[in-house]
């Protein structure tokens, strides 16, 4: 199939791509290097620059001191200590400023020269928005930290997390459409119904691995593959907590997470099986041929955190490789139903 020249929004719309990406890589690292909570302000503009001096440093690290995190987890922490997860939140902070700037810019000048169809300038609009909100709900995740207990509200994390995957698969879905223009075919309605779930599958596999992450559950079981000596664990269940647990037990969020995993490797290759031979756009068929590929490497990537005790480089690339899966059966279920 003919592709579409590579034009100065396409080129744009890559940079935009790439910089989400990061932002959500460094998100990922400030989050498994318990550095999100190190500033405990936020200011838009003043906050864009970082200590200067040595009395900045001191004023910020007893500012710090005030909040339960130092008192509860971090009473022994050293000023060298602190620098060191304050500069993850700096620069996670830093790069959402720079893609709100990167997208503006272009964005007005693009606007200005009528380079966009009205119905591209209303989707530009809300993903603007989107950027926007996306702040104020990073910003609402991490108060949820700064309370009485030391760490960010897990279902404000994922939240967090959804709405920059969000973001990366609209602007992806752009990209293709402008690089690749046409739709997707399917072949039954059984195909949009089996992409569609599988769809599903993978948003609930990231939300409960957000879920993880908030929890520090992947630390409750270093086995593989059993959790401890059983396959199904102990304690999956608790009876007295609201919705028996499922949202907020360590136990069956780690069991939960793992079982939707494997259940997506089943479901993938039912796909394969079943659809992928039909597929006549190469486009289309090497989208899922490579989804499929980043769902066997998450699956083997994931066995190596648990295993590892979620090392921070393995837990971030599994994130990474998650961010991958989503954003791509995303954008494939949006042009399969397009079509």
């Amino acid at each position: 199939m003919a592709t579409k020249k590579i034009d100065l929004i396409s080129i744009w719309l890559i940079f935009l791509s790439l910089s989400v990406l990061i932002m959500i890589a460094v998100g990922g690292l400030t989050r498994l290097t318990e550095s999100g909570l190190s500033m405990v302000d936020w200011n838009l503009f003043l906050g864009a620059i970082p200590p200067m001096s040595e009395n900045s440093w001191v004023k910020l690290f007893k500012d710090y001191q005030n909040y339960p995190e130092y008192k509860i987890k971090n009473l022994h922490m050293t000023l060298h200590e602190f620098k060191f997860i304050f500069w993850w939140e700096y620069i996670h902070r830093m790069i959402g400023r720079f893609i709100g700037l990167l997208f503006l810019v272009p964005f007005c000048f693009f606007a200005y020269k009528k380079y966009f169809t009205n119905k591209e300038l209303k989707i530009y609009l809300i993903l603007f928005c989107l950027g926007g909100f996306q702040g104020f709900i990073g910003w609402w995740m991490v108060k949820s930290g700064l309370n009485i207990n030391p760490y960010v509200n897990h279902f404000r994390l994922a939240i967090h997390l959804l709405m920059a995957q969000l973001i990366l698969s609209i602007i992806f879905y752009l990209l293709l459409n402008r690089l690749f223009g046409s739709k997707y075919s399917y072949q039954t309605t059984s195909h949009k119904k089996f992409i569609f779930s599988f769809n599903l599958i993978i948003l609930i596999v990231v939300i409960y691995g957000a879920f993880m992450a908030g929890l520090d559950a992947g630390m409750s079981f270093n086995t593989w593959p059993l959790m401890g000596d059983r396959f199904i664990p102990e304690n999956l269940f608790f009876i007295e907590e609201k919705f028996f647990g499922v949202f907020d037990n360590t136990v069956f969020i780690h069991f939960f997470h793992r079982i939707l995993a494997y259940f997506s490797i089943i479901f993938l290759l039912i796909i394969l099986f079943k659809f992928i031979k039909n597929i006549d756009n190469p486009v289309q068929k090497n989208h899922l041929l490579i989804i499929s590929l980043l769902v066997f490497l998450q699956i083997i990537f994931g066995i190596f955190v648990v295993i590892s005790e979620v090392q921070v480089a393995l837990g971030s690339i599994h994130q990474l490789l998650g961010t991958f899966i989503l954003v791509g059966i995303t954008t494939y279920t949006l042009k399969i139903f397009k079509s």
